[in-house]
């Protein structure tokens, strides 16, 4: 396998976790990173040696040696780019949520597909481990025909402690938080057609939702979701089958889930390898080295439909 040489565009904590992953994965390693600032760019690059720093993005992306771009900026700065960053042929792995509407998302698979390069929005819940063994256990129907599924993730986060999550063109808790909400949401509905409806939200007069509280239904099938700023709660999903149910705490970096079935509960304590984001990394990693574009455990259209769940809700707030 070839090593991968990724470079990083935006400097925040997120990108401090990813570049400090990415040492522990094979064939893979840190070539550059991009910040507002050269003081910014050179202070991550003494944390996490690598051979360049830029203070422009796009000088980045020119970098010839550099094969993928890890896209850790504020979520408004996402599509311009992705786009760019595709443009420039280089493979991208995005923070969620990748786009900001259903309509730039299929832009961005337009885009991918066009220039024939890697795309994918990195929600990485999906790659851990215990993701992994809770879907399989479900496609062998531990827990029969899912019915039901509920999602909260709410934290409280005063205003005067934020930074973008308050401001109208790009904040709200539905597209920080609740995005894992819809992801999870998406992956086990039986269909991506669902309506939605809103059962409580709090707005602020700049527009920015501070907390949604939702159910997304069709025949035989219903989801809730619960995300907000205003106060810390337990971060938990609940699956609900025919014949069993699966409660996963901390769906969005998940360790274990706890299935019970008949009145027996069985706790899957899997655990991580090396760190939430790892599996992640290795799985970019290897899709690039076998020259795909997209990949099966997070698809350009799975990110089109979490991302037009969040669309339906904002249009009913």
């Amino acid at each position: 396998m070839n090593m991968i040489n990724w470079g990083i565009i935006g400097a925040g904590n997120i990108a401090a976790r990813f570049a400090e992953s990415l040492t522990h994965v094979d064939n893979a390693r840190l070539y550059g990173v991009a910040c507002r600032t050269m003081e910014k760019a050179d202070a991550f690059r003494e944390k996490f040696p690598c051979e360049k720093a830029f203070d422009d993005y796009q000088a980045l992306l020119d970098e010839p040696m550099i094969d993928a771009v890890y896209i850790a900026l504020p979520h408004l700065y996402h599509y311009e780019w992705i786009i760019k960053a595709l443009t420039a042929k280089k493979a991208v792995l995005c923070e969620k949520p990748a786009t900001m509407s259903a309509a730039q998302m299929q832009a961005v698979k337009a885009k991918a597909q066009s220039e024939n390069v890697f795309f994918m929005e990195a929600m990485k819940p999906r790659f851990t481990p215990a993701y992994r063994k809770l879907k399989s256990l479900i496609a062998q129907g531990a827990i029969g025909t899912i019915k039901q599924v509920s999602t909260t993730f709410r934290r409280d986060l005063p205003q005067e402690h934020a930074s973008y999550h308050y401001l109208p063109e790009q904040g709200g808790a539905l597209l920080d938080m609740g995005i894992y909400n819809l992801a999870f949401i998406q992956d086990f509905a039986p269909s991506d057609q669902l309506s939605a409806e809103v059962l409580d939200s709090t707005i602020l007069e700049n527009g920015v939702d501070t907390y949604v509280h939702a159910r997304f239904n069709t025949d035989q099938f219903e989801a809730f979701i619960e995300t907000g700023f205003d106060t810390t709660k337990d971060t938990i999903a609940e699956i609900v089958g025919t014949t069993g149910t699966i409660v996963v705490p901390n769906f969005h970096r998940p360790e274990s889930f706890t299935l019970t079935k008949d009145d027996q509960e069985t706790v899957y304590d899997v655990g991580y390898d090396v760190d939430d984001f790892h599996s992640e990394i290795e799985a970019v990693t290897k899709a690039l080295s076998e020259g795909r574009i997209e990949h099966s455990l997070m698809p350009f259209n799975d990110s089109l439909a979490s991302i037009a769940l969040s669309d339906q809700l904002k249009a009913l707030l």
